[in-house]
């Protein structure tokens, strides 16, 4: 079984500690990756960030999960962001990490 963590900011933070979840706080997208960098290391299977935190990461977070598996980085919607419909949601993800857009039906 993996562990699972959360990066995100000190007021979603509260949240998920006390769901019972590891988290770890981050102000800036470079903290966020240092994050990743320590649970990577750690054999963290699955780890959930604030979306903000992940902005100009990409380069660098392909470098450190090449190769790999595991983890898995879930990208978390910001608490105060303008919320979009769950499908269009999803298209704007497949969008950004596969570059082109799909119809979902």
């Amino acid at each position: 079984m993996y562990k699972v963590a959360v990066i995100t900011d000190g007021e979603t933070a509260t949240g998920f500690r006390l769901a019972g979840v590891e988290v770890r706080e981050a102000r800036t997208p470079q903290e966020a990756l240092e994050g990743i960098r320590e649970f990577t290391a750690a054999g963290y299977g699955l780890l959930a960030v604030n979306e903000d935190l992940l902005v100009g990461t990409d380069d660098a977070r392909a470098r450190l999960l090449r190769g790999r598996d595991l983890p898995l980085i879930v990208p978390l919607p910001p608490a105060r962001a303008k919320l979009e419909s769950g499908e269009a949601y999803i298209q704007r993800l497949v969008r950004e990490h596969i570059g082109f857009s799909v119809k979902l039906k």
